[in-house]
């Protein structure tokens, strides 16, 4: 992964790759047009070694089953770890995946969630319920107002439900509350 997200940063910044590596031999790569704006590129993992590799390579780390206070540690550790790689200039990008059940009523979102979690990764919803918060807009929005103030930027909503126009008018209400903090 570190060999992948080297070549992948040069040739995102548009400039000829040549590398004889582990994994990738490249004679005068080149992506045109460079992208713009550049795409980010965000870390996922809770090993030592994927924070590590967020710190040197990354311009973000994503999250998922993680609570508020975990998350702002691992933020501020991939900070220490990026500015002992001489990364202090970083505008980061830490972003989290959630699943929530969004719904004005909260057994009902919580069953939506449940449904939409168990049958995804076929284990007891009680798993992950600490880290998937149900209920309406304003419930999932005090949620995940720690998330932000510990630098979440990008949140993905994974959110379950059967009509997916009120699913969508919900999310964007959470995202109205969240910007109006």
């Amino acid at each position: 992964m570190d060999e992948c997200l080297s070549v992948l940063r040069a040739l995102l910044a548009g400039e000829p790759v040549t590398r004889q590596g582990d994994f990738f031999d490249l004679d005068e790569a080149l992506i045109l047009p460079t992208p713009s704006p550049p795409v980010p590129l965000v870390v996922g993992g809770r090993s030592d070694a994927a924070l590590g590799r967020a710190a040197r390579l990354g311009d973000g780390w994503l999250g998922i089953w993680v609570s508020a206070r975990r998350y702002a540690e691992v933020v501020a550790r991939i900070a220490d770890l990026a500015g002992e790689a001489g990364r202090g200039d970083v505008t980061w990008r830490h972003g989290l995946n959630v699943w929530c059940g969004l719904d004005d009523d909260r057994e009902r979102a919580r069953r939506q969630l449940a449904a939409g979690m168990t049958s995804m990764y076929g284990l007891p919803f009680e798993a992950f319920e600490r880290w998937s918060p149900s209920g309406s807009a304003e419930e999932v929005a005090a949620f995940l107002a720690p998330y932000v103030d510990a630098g979440a930027r990008d949140l993905n909503l994974i959110c379950p439900g059967p009509d997916r126009a009120a699913v969508l008018t919900r999310v964007a209400e959470v995202r109205r509350l969240l910007l109006d903090r």
